[in-house]
């Protein structure tokens, strides 16, 4: 008996990913199919749930369908790394949603659910894949729309970890965190030297402030980083940033939301299919909006394609 499986993350968007997936439990067709409903209890249970669940039910399985933001569809996405033939679906219910504006994904909720049920609109898709400081291939992760180093990683890992964003969440007013965040990163961030190889050619940059690599031209909830930057099978859209001033940096940000940022002068962009790098000292990187530190970082993209569930008309 083919089955769908809900992972669902009750806290996503302020417990808006909760409001959603009620409204298609209401739904008759919830009640038609054979499904069964998973909710994350903490930071990567998405990702232990959807590994046992493949590994329980191999054969059984219709689709994943993630009920959440861009954090919970990473954690699926990876528990799911070694299943590239498991079908996925993401319902956007959380603070960025990005994957869902990289797809063209227009429908929401109960409607997109009766689509995924209803329809085949499956298609191909290749993540990418990344290992940070030297780690062998099998401790290479996967993301689903961006991995970018410097600044911009830097205010999330801060806004991240800070101890006032709980009480703005509480409140909220949850998202003045990354502004507060990136005002403090805008006095004190130091721009690295980073050894660059694309595609077998090897640049030195002094004075880097970002080096964001992309499968699609959305990140950090609708900014749009790349904007001719479309999902394909090869590669990877590539934007480096360097020699700017802390202050131009803020007019910067004020433009990614209509892509205005990529007419400045110290932005460039390319593409490549392999990108891999090294840095003169710890570099903050964020990967479908989780942080970390590294100091090295090989990219490049997932060698078989994964079915992902893309209705855009």
């Amino acid at each position: 008996m083919n089955m769908y499986i809900f992972i669902v993350n009750p806290t996503a968007g302020d417990g808006r990913a909760l409001r959603v997936f009620k409204n298609i439990q209401n739904d008759p067709l919830f009640h038609k199919i054979s499904c069964r409903t998973f909710f994350t209890k903490h930071k990567a249970h998405g990702e232990e749930l959807a590994k046992q669940l493949v590994e329980m039910y191999p054969d059984k399985i219709t689709s994943f369908i993630v009920v959440g933001g861009d954090g919970t569809y990473h954690e699926v996405l990876n528990g799911l790394k070694s299943y590239s033939t498991i079908p996925l679906a993401f319902i956007p219910a959380g603070s960025g949603n990005d994957f869902a504006r990289g797809i063209s994904s227009k429908l929401k909720g109960v409607r997109l659910f009766k689509k995924v049920v209803s329809s085949s609109c499956y298609r191909p898709y290749w993540g990418g894949v990344y290992r940070t400081d030297r780690r062998k291939k099998h401790h290479s992760r996967l993301f689903a729309n961006s991995i970018g180093f410097g600044f911009d990683a830097e205010v999330v890992r801060r806004s991240n970890q800070a101890s006032y964003k709980k009480w703005l969440n509480k409140i909220n007013i949850g998202s003045l965190s990354y502004v507060v965040a990136l005002l403090e990163c805008l006095f004190r961030y130091q721009p690295r030297t980073l050894t660059i190889t694309q595609d077998g050619v090897t640049t030195t940059h002094k004075n880097v402030w970002m080096l964001t690599i992309c499968i699609h031209g959305y990140y950090g909830g609708g900014m749009k980083i790349i904007p001719n930057s479309k999902m394909n099978e090869h590669n990877f859209s590539v934007l480096l940033l360097k020699n700017i001033s802390r202050w131009k940096i803020l007019g910067l940000f004020l433009t990614v939301f209509w892509g205005g940022h990529q007419h400045f002068k110290e932005i460039s962009i390319t593409e490549a299919v392999q990108v891999d790098f090294s840095a003169n000292q710890p570099i903050a990187y964020q990967v479908d909006g989780q942080s970390g530190l590294c100091e090295s970082c090989h990219v490049n993209k997932e060698i078989k394609s994964r079915s992902v569930f893309q209705y855009d008309k």
